[in-house]
């Protein structure tokens, strides 16, 4: 008996089509949304320190896209676009209570090595103390944005409480180590990478680095799914 005839749209190179266009649609949303942030060089002259406040709403952007990136991944998406939006509005309150500690204390970070003696630019990288603690920072905000898309992950996918958001993010930073390392060296290149070429390259490679970090932490969701939830959550991708 011969075998059923393949339905269009069913094929490999189709999906692997449909998931092109959905990073890129998730990357022009993401840039849509973060348009302050984007524009953040130009408007820092004009309104200073003002300008900051345009991270704000950084969070519930990168929780919509994780929502929206999720559900492509598991074939179980209504559309990046329909995704993106649906998240975005469910998810903006507390995606701002998840994600304002953190900016603070990459801000902070962020103080601190601008405030460092030595410049990077002249060459001059100071004493092994001044570079021990640029190190340091370094490490230390690695760390901390690992632990805040964690936070912006398990948001996107479960209906937990705010401060559990903050506890899971923790614990997921130690007890997912492999996945931990790989979303630490995503953005890490993704951060080196913009700092040889030019920050406007965010506009191309935000989506695409964000589809990388949800791809690799499905390991982590799938973990804390099975440990923490007794059924999947309505929120977010099955």
């Amino acid at each position: 008996m011969a075998g059923r005839k393949p339905e269009f749209g069913s094929g490999s190179l189709f999906r692997a089509a449909g998931n092109v266009y959905g990073v890129m649609m998730g990357d022009a949303l993401l840039v849509l949304a973060n348009v302050l942030v984007v524009l953040m060089p130009l408007l820092i002259g004009v309104l200073g320190p003002v300008a900051l406040l345009g991270f704000v709403l950084v969070g519930p952007s990168v929780v919509a896209s994780c929502y929206a990136f999720n559900r492509l991944l598991a074939g179980a998406d209504r559309g990046v676009f329909r995704d993106f939006l649906t998240s975005y509005r469910l998810n903006f309150k507390q995606a701002l209570l998840v994600s304002l500690p953190y900016m603070l204390f990459l801000g902070a970070i962020a103080f601190n090595l601008s405030v460092l003696p030595g410049s990077l630019d002249a060459g001059s990288l100071g004493s092994g103390a001044q570079v021990a603690a640029r190190i340091g920072l370094v490490g230390l905000a690695l760390l901390v944005c690992t632990a805040a898309m964690n936070a912006m992950l398990l948001l996107s996918r479960f209906s937990f409480r705010t401060r559990d958001i903050y506890r899971l993010s923790v614990y997921t930073v130690g007890a997912q180590k492999r996945v931990s390392l790989g979303t630490a060296g995503i953005l890490f290149v993704s951060a080196f990478v913009l700092g040889l070429t030019t920050v406007w390259l965010v506009l191309f490679i935000a989506g695409p680095v964000l589809y990388l970090v949800c791809l690799n932490s499905r390991p982590l969701l799938a973990t804390v799914e099975d440990k923490f939830t007794v059924a999947a959550m309505p929120n977010g991708a099955n």
